[in-house]
């Protein structure tokens, strides 16, 4: 008799953020909720696919190189699939020809360094790290031809004086600062336009406050308005949700119960 392994995300926070259709799904909140697990998960699904291709961003390489980083966790887990390591330039290939790779992004002007990508999944490990303008510069890469629809996955620590933090004010209670759960993966959708924003609850909402803009667009492209608009959620997630890493490290929630009242708010 075989016995076989699966790979498969935990109920709780990486089974929403990991089932979400949302273009854009920023996963974020507690420490210790598998947030680095899941977006290493989400392109898995398309590694079969051999034109697919992944690129997920820390701010400096050292941060990607971190003991029990993103490099450490990869190797736990693309290994299973029988990817090749290259250490050296930090990627992952896949038997398909499909690839995953890990880079930084640690200058503003780094960002053209990928002028003229084609990258079908696009990651932020720790979004608050990235400046608005890196993550809608490469949102401009974020795009497809191996028949993958492209999309982007984010993680982050909500901080009130970030540009995420005002991306995803609508799931955050203004009061107490803490995501509110009944919106919890809850779509929104917008356009971004010049510095500002144009949201909706649905493709027709935005289209209907963004006409103006989006019409003369759709007349010269013969698209369709949902084709310029972004549908995008974010999902809270609870150190509670992480079974699995609390059975390995039980003591970890002492850890942070011992940090000052606003570090142990934030990271519990």
């Amino acid at each position: 008799m075989i016995n076989y392994s699966y790979i498969q995300p935990q109920v709780g926070y990486q089974q929403i953020a990991l089932s979400s259709p949302a273009d854009i799904v920023i996963g974020g909140a507690a420490a210790f909720v598998g947030k680095t697990f899941a977006l290493l998960l989400d392109p898995l699904r398309h590694i079969a696919v051999p034109n697919f291709g992944g690129v997920i961003f820390r701010r400096t390489s050292v941060q990607i190189r971190n003991e029990g980083g993103l490099w450490d966790t990869s190797m736990k887990l693309y290994r299973l699939l029988n990817a090749e390591a290259r250490e050296s330039s930090l990627d992952w290939k896949f038997p398909s020809g499909a690839k995953i790779s890990f880079r930084h992004l640690e200058y503003e002007k780094n960002k053209y360094d990928w002028q003229g990508s084609q990258i079908p999944f696009l990651g932020f490990d720790e979004l608050t790290h990235f400046t608005e303008s890196m993550f809608f510069y490469l949102l401009s890469r974020n795009r497809s031809d191996c028949g993958v629809r492209p999309y982007v996955r984010a993680t982050c620590n909500p901080d009130p004086e970030s540009w995420v933090f005002k991306l995803i004010s609508w799931w955050i209670d203004t009061d107490t600062g803490f995501p509110i759960l009944e919106r919890r993966g809850k779509l929104r959708y917008f356009i971004k336009y010049g510095e500002n924003y144009i949201w909706g609850d649905s493709y027709e909402e935005v289209y209907e406050k963004s006409e103006h803009i989006i019409a003369p667009m759709i007349e010269a492209s013969g698209l369709k308005a949902k084709d310029f608009i972004k549908s995008i959620t974010f999902v809270s997630g609870s150190i509670y949700d992480n079974k699995k890493g609390l059975e390995n490290d039980p003591s970890y929630p002492g850890n942070l119960l011992s940090q000052d009242e606003d570090t142990r708010r934030q990271l519990l």
